[in-house]
C-alpha cells in the first residue's frame, strides 16, 4: 500500500440538528484516484468539503498531512467583478509563483480548454460551462498535490468533458484525485477506488483496479521464467523487471529466491 494522502476517521457532520454524515472512515493513498458516488442529498459534497478543510467535522478527524489541496466546487461563485484572466492571475499570485510561470501555465490551460478568445470576458458574462472551466484552471494553477472535484463534468459540453477526462488521466500519475460524480464514463476512465455514500454512511467501498508490484531481479538463466505467474517481464541483459499482482507478490518472491535469483528492488507499480 502507498502512503495515505487522506485518512478519514469516524467523520460525522451535523447541520442544524440534522445528521448529514455518520461515522465515515476510509483512506486514500498517494496518486490514487477515488470517486465518491451517491444520490443527491447523500452527503458526498459535504464529505468533499470536509476533506478540503472548508467544513470541520462535528466529530471524527481527517489526516491530510502537509498536502497542497486544489478544490473545485460544483457551482462557480457568482457576481465576481473580474475578467476571466484577471481573476486567474490574481488567485494564482497568492501561491507565490513567478509572473512568468503563471502566464505560461495560464496560456496552456486556457488554450487547452478553448478559453483563449474569452480571457478578457467579464466572468458575469461567462456561461456555466465556461465558469466550470475557470474553476478547474484556478485549481490546476496552484499545482496541487491533491485535487478535489465536486461534480466536475457539470455544465460542460461533450467535447469539454472529453478534454477534462483526458487531462485528469494525465494528472492522476502526478496527484491524488478525489471527485464526486454521477457520470459512469468518468468513473470507468479514472477511478481506482469508489466510495459509495448512502444517507450519510458508507454503503460500499470498491477497488476497481488490482494493485500491482514491480520486482527487479538478476538471474542466470532465462528458462526460470517459463512457469512464473507474472503479468509482464522486461529483460535488460541478466536483469529482469517483473510485474505481478500485489496479492501474489510474496509467493513469487519466494519462488524467485528458490531459483537462485537476487532480488534488487520491490515497489508498487504506477
Amino acid at each position: 500500500m502507498g502512503k495515505a494522502s487522506f485518512e478519514a476517521i469516524d467523520i460525522s457532520k451535523v447541520f442544524e440538528g440534522r445528521r448529514i454524515l455518520n461515522q465515515i472512515s476510509f483512506s486514500c493513498e498517494d496518486y490514487t484516484t477515488m470517486a465518491i458516488c451517491g444520490q443527491n442529498g447523500s452527503g458526498k459534497s459535504t464529505l468533499l468539503k470536509i476533506l478540503a478543510g472548508i467544513y470541520e467535522p462535528t466529530s471524527g478527524k481527517v489526516n491530510r498531512g502537509k498536502k497542497k489541496i486544489g478544490y473545485v466546487p460544483e457551482h462557480f461563485p457568482e457576481n465576481l467583478r473580474f475578467k476571466l484572466k484577471e481573476y486567474l492571475l490574481l488567485t494564482a499570485a497568492f501561491q507565490g509563483f513567478s509572473k512568468q510561470q503563471i502566464e505560461a501555465d495560464l496560456l496552456e490551460y486556457t488554450t487547452f480548454f478553448g478559453l483563449q478568445s474569452f480571457v478578457n470576458t467579464p466572468l458575469k458574462q461567462c456561461s456555466k460551462g465556461m465558469k466550470q472551466k475557470v474553476g478547474l484552471i484556478q485549481a490546476l494553477l496552484t499545482k496541487p498535490d491533491v485535487l478535489l472535484l465536486d461534480e466536475p463534468l457539470t455544465g460542460l459540453d461533450s467535447s469539454s468533458q472529453r478534454r477534462l477526462i483526458s487531462i485528469l488521466e494525465k494528472l492522476k500519475k502526478q496527484v491524488t484525485i478525489i471527485f464526486t460524480t454521477h457520470e459512469d464514463k468518468m468513473i470507468e476512465k479514472l477511478a481506482d477506488k469508489i466510495l459509495y455514500v448512502e444517507s450519510g454512511m458508507v454503503s460500499r467501498y470498491v477497488q476497481t483496479r488490482n494493485e500491482q508490484k514491480l520486482i527487479k531481479i538478476t538471474f542466470k538463466h532465462k528458462d526460470i521464467f517459463t512457469e512464473l505467474h507474472a503479468l509482464d517481464i522486461i529483460y535488460e541483459g541478466n536483469t529482469a523487471l517483473i510485474t505481478v499482482e500485489a496479492a501474489k507478490c510474496d509467493e513469487l518472491l519466494l519462488d524467485l529466491l528458490h531459483k537462485k535469483c537476487s532480488i534488487l528492488e520491490v515497489k508498487e507499480k504506477r
